[in-house]
């Protein structure tokens, strides 16, 4: 009878490696996911009122889908501080988009330009707001006012 000779386990710690890797980025997904504020949504009803943002901008939403603005930001500076370099005061509409599966549901605004607002959280608790680019987190929020 010849003697065993173990076969050499090359591979087996490359893909302990990727095992434990791949978990850490699914922990990490997880984490995210359940941290994060669950996107917002709202019927049209609960849109419906007055809203103010810091900075003194105004916006009061009726139920005709008419609305009326004042100072309401619709350009961002592109630096850092993403402040408003435009804002409009006046007339326009509004109208509800319907909720995507993932994501914030959001209000398509004309203010003599289309622009959008998104809702935060269940019935717009949290507000609205408007995101001054796709690539930021930053936020120029509207609560409710009563």
């Amino acid at each position: 009878m010849r003697p065993h000779s173990p076969r050499p386990r090359t591979g087996r710690p490359a893909r302990i490696v990727g095992l434990v890797a791949f978990g850490t980025v699914a922990a990490l997904a997880a984490l995210v996911v359940l941290l994060s504020p669950p996107a917002g949504s709202a019927e049209p009803g609960e849109l419906i009122g007055s809203w103010r943002a810091h900075q003194g901008a105004r916006l009061t939403l009726r139920e005709d889908g008419t609305l009326t603005a004042v100072g309401v930001p619709t350009a961002f500076s592109e630096d850092d501080d993403e402040q408003p370099t435009r804002r409009f005061t006046g007339n326009g509409t509004w109208h509800l988009e319907k909720k995507p599966k993932l994501g914030h549901q959001r209000i398509r605004l004309t203010l003599g330009e289309t622009f959008e607002l998104s809702i935060a959280g269940q019935g717009a608790r949290d507000g609205l707001f408007i995101r001054p680019s796709r690539d930021t987190t930053t936020q120029f929020r509207f609560k409710r006012t009563p």
